[in-house]
């Protein structure tokens, strides 16, 4: 009886504030991920770009 009487449609209370504590947590996820791929994309243009410098610097000096 006490389960019937403290649920709606099979949720407990604290369900639905889980559920949207998830979806938060997903999302923020999400953005942490394409920010990152982000930061690793622009640290390897900027590598290779100082690479090419390195190796133009060489050959004028040789």
């Amino acid at each position: 009886m006490y389960e019937f009487v403290h649920t709606k449609l099979g949720f407990c209370f604290w369900d639905i504030p889980a559920l949207i504590v998830l979806i938060a947590i997903i999302a923020i996820f999400v953005v942490h991920v394409i920010r990152q791929k982000r930061r690793e994309n622009e640290f390897e243009d900027e590598l290779s770009d100082k690479m090419a410098q390195k190796a133009a610097a060489e050959k004028t000096n040789q």
